[in-house]
């Protein structure tokens, strides 16, 4: 596994010696997530923008190189477009200054730009992307090279009956969208057109809604977006909305295969997206991981205040394994025994058993080892006390009485059994579909231990556990709730008491945010 994980990267360096990825407005709402995937793969990346300011310092768009100019500024184009080995334009603009809504803009705008008072749509968008287009003309190769145009999935209400009357009836009234749809025809057209003499494969994107939870002129919408896309209401008159990571990384997923070139509509692009990229955590995960943790408070978060002086001796992670899965698939009794392993502060090993999950066979054997004729979950095993059980309360008890060192039940006491059933089920419902299945993607695991310091009740922590649940991953956990002496060890090690914290210790990665994590996961563990 050590030698797959190295020979993959060694490919990526080799790609990014013989890559080169040229995206206009690279510094945008899509063009972010264009660039961000593009470094991910490996590639050599810059982006042309008005400002040339990488928007999120600190992250990986660090390695991009952002240039500051005009695309309209023919020399710098041929430059630029001399270099690349692929091409994107993600230049947009929602509200032109004809549509007497400009000084909206930053409130739709994606990356709060505001243009210009002469900024039309033919001016930002169709202008620019010709221009890039005659620069690739004339600096023409042997070979094709992709050009990526992000156009709309809207420009196909031509070919719909339903999206025709639509926008017909939006020009009866003056209303901006058609000739935003206009601008963005019109380089489609061309691009089709003039792409052998420019010598260029013309990709044209065609996504629906993008969004994030920062998107509120958009939020609204996705509701009737997606119900339109599920029910086909108007013929394919509504396409699938996506959230922008998943535009971004699609789409560069889709320029990256050699056999695609034409219109790729959004469930393409949904469909080429990597899991790293649909699964990374946005704010509405966070937002309802948050609500589920407070559901349980106050368990899953403090240590037992006999055990915050670290006297006494703990059993080691390799001792105890923790058969179980997070919250999808509705498993409350899963969730008070790792809010016990919290209370007393333990190590042990997670090993995830979600629908799908490889390890699920080991516990039926168990099972039926004993008489049962199928698995139940949790099942523990605590190899030290050579104790097997399956039953939630019979496994609190026992690791209560074996490493209490005196505590009893996480106070109040007498609420902590009877809340399983009352608000056991909150994270459940909040994080519906999330934790509870394996994907088909997954790899042999890793030959190393991956390790998360982690208490149940934080937010975070939760996302990088449904992560290791839905990729099938065996996982030290290292509890560090508060007031627990593990704390000052992570400081040593991350600088930092925040949880969660992950090591890697296949490849020596270690990070400390959630979303982070999370896609690490996904792009290191999985194979799509």
């Amino acid at each position: 596994m050590v030698l797959l994980i190295c020979l993959v990267a060694f490919d990526q360096l080799v790609t990014a010696d013989s890559y080169k990825l040229l995206v206009l407005g690279g510094s945008g709402y899509v063009g972010r997530q264009v660039c961000k995937e593009a470094v991910a793969k490996g590639w050599e990346v810059t982006s042309l923008s008005r400002r040339g300011e990488n928007p999120l310092p600190g992250s990986s768009l660090d390695k991009v190189s952002f240039v500051a100019g005009d695309a309209a500024d023919m020399e710098l184009l041929l430059r630029l477009a001399g270099e690349a080995d692929a091409v994107v334009h993600s230049i947009g603009l929602l509200l032109d200054s004809e549509s007497g809504l400009g000084n909206l803009n930053f409130l739709t705008s994606g990356s709060r730009s505001v243009p210009g008072d002469k900024a039309t749509y033919d001016s930002e968008m169709k202008d620019t992307a010709l221009n890039l287009l005659e620069a690739l003309k004339m600096t023409k190769r042997d070979s094709s090279r992709p050009y990526v145009f992000v156009s709309a999935a809207e420009v196909g209400w031509e070919d719909n009956k339903a999206g025709t009357r639509l926008e017909d009836l939006m020009r009866e009234k003056d209303f901006f969208l058609p000739r935003y749809l206009d601008a963005k025809r019109a380089v489609e057209k061309e691009l089709v057109s003039e792409s052998e003499d420019a010598g260029v494969r013309p990709i044209i994107a065609r996504p629906s809604f993008m969004y994030d939870a920062t998107k509120l002129d958009i939020l609204p919408l996705l509701p009737v977006w997606f119900l339109g896309h599920k029910l086909n209401i108007g013929d394919g008159a509504f396409s699938i909305p996506l959230r922008v990571e998943t535009a971004g990384s699609g789409i560069v997923q889709i320029m990256d295969d050699g056999s695609v070139k034409g219109v790729v509509s959004s469930s393409d692009i949904l469909a080429a997206a990597p899991l790293a990229a649909i699964r990374r955590p946005d704010g509405v995960d966070t937002l309802t991981s948050g609500i589920a943790s407070i559901a349980r408070i106050p368990f899953g978060t403090n240590v037992a205040p006999e055990l915050t002086s670290g006297s006494g001796e703990r059993p080691p992670a390799s001792s105890i394994r923790i058969y179980e899965f997070e919250d999808d698939a509705g498993c409350p009794f899963c969730r008070r025994v790792r809010e016990i392993a919290t209370h007393l502060d333990l190590e042990y090993t997670a090993v995830p058993c979600g629908q799908g999950s490889r390890h699920r066979e080991y516990v039926k054997k168990a099972a039926e080892s004993i008489g049962n004729s199928s698995p139940t979950f949790p099942y523990m095993e605590d190899e030290a006390a050579g104790v097997k059980l399956f039953e939630s309360e019979d496994i609190m008890n026992h690791l209560i009485s074996t490493y209490g060192g005196g505590a009893g039940l996480p106070k109040p006491a007498e609420y902590f059994l009877p809340s399983t059933i009352i608000t056991g089920w909150v994270p459940t419902l909040m994080r519906l579909f999330k934790g509870g299945k394996v994907v088909e993607s997954v790899v042999e695991e890793p030959d190393e231990p991956l390790v998360l310091w982690n208490y149940e009740g934080n937010q975070f922590c939760r996302l990088v556990r449904e992560a290791m649940v839905e990729l099938d991953l065996t996982y030290v956990v290292k509890s560090i709730g508060k007031g627990s002496p593990r704390r000052e060890e992570l400081r040593e090690l991350a600088g930092t008491t925040v949880a969660p914290f992950f090591e890697d210790l296949n490849t020596g990665k270690k990070m400390g945010d959630s979303a982070d994590i999370v896609e690490y996961l996904f792009r290191t563990y999985s194979s799509k």
